[in-house]
């Protein structure tokens, strides 16, 4: 490992794909700072040479940015930010309470942009940085008994996207990697959480949350492929995609998506269209 190579930091390290991404990341030669709120949990990245730092990105605003500037003092700097913390909560909208929303924005939405804030005036003044969010094929799919964790993912896309414009006069990229199906703990208990209110009826809701925990552990999509693609494709100088599915299932479920929702614009664009107003 080079002492001039590129510094990434991961959150959310203790399993599946922040795992993953930091191991792709030490073979690839890059220098890491691995996180998580535990950091017991992350022992076999620190002994194949990745540092490790305990983070909770619901932390306020000011742990944060005090966080980046203990993160960024190990090397003297951090190149890449991959936002991948993050968990699952599942139940029909009207069943997930106010205060299981708020814990699944905070982690999945304000969490990473609170701590992507923390890094930008570093990176602003040097002019670099790639900021890299783990989001979801959900954001597109939308399904029955995930609808906060969609919609969060969403919120996600939105703001990447955002950031690739805004930032883009200081050479700071963005950019949302949207998983399919992969082979990780994320329906695991300490990944997954169920509302805790059940409301009878909403069958389709409750049947997709049960094949979801049945199909843990034989999800098509090998996790360790995909994090050393996604390390290969943020190495590259120069522009990246705003938006990126990754495995074969998020390929064909976003390309679904975009035609569908062309085809839909089309058919209803008699009500979209000739709203001016007319020259009397």
């Amino acid at each position: 490992m080079s002492h001039d190579a590129d510094v990434v930091l991961i959150t959310g390290c203790s399993t599946g794909f922040g795992k993953e991404l930091a191991e792709a990341a030490l073979s690839s030669g890059l220098r890491v700072i691995a996180t998580a709120r535990r950091p017991e949990s992350m022992t076999s990245l620190s002994e194949k040479g990745a540092k490790t730092m305990k983070l909770d990105v619901t932390a306020s605003p000011e742990e944060l940015r005090q966080f980046a500037s203990d993160a960024i003092s190990i090397f003297g700097r951090v190149d890449y930010l991959i936002n991948n913390a993050g968990f699952l909560q599942g139940g029909a909208v009207e069943e997930n309470s106010h205060e299981e929303n708020l814990a699944q924005l905070n982690t999945n939405f304000f969490g990473v942009i609170n701590l992507t804030n923390a890094f930008l005036p570093d990176w602003r003044a040097r002019k670099s940085g790639t900021i890299v969010n783990i989001s979801s094929q959900g954001s597109m799919i939308c399904v029955a008994g995930a609808g906060i964790y969609c919609a969060g993912k969403a919120a996600l896309d939105a703001i990447s996207d955002t950031w690739a414009r805004e930032l883009a006069s200081f050479n700071i990229r963005c950019v949302s990697i949207q998983p399919g199906s992969f082979r990780t703990a994320v329906a695991e208990s300490a990944n997954t959480k169920i509302a805790a209110k059940k409301i009878e009826g909403y069958d389709s809701a409750h049947e997709w949350i049960d094949g979801f925990n049945k199909a843990s552990g034989t999800q098509p999509g090998d996790p360790a492929v995909a994090a050393k693609k996604i390390i290969e494709l943020i190495s590259k100088k120069g522009e990246l995609p705003m938006r990126l599915p990754i495995g074969d299932d998020a390929y064909e479920n976003a390309k679904a998506f975009y035609e569908g929702r062309l085809k839909e614009i089309e058919a209803w664009k008699g009500y979209s269209t000739g709203m001016g107003f007319v020259d009397k």
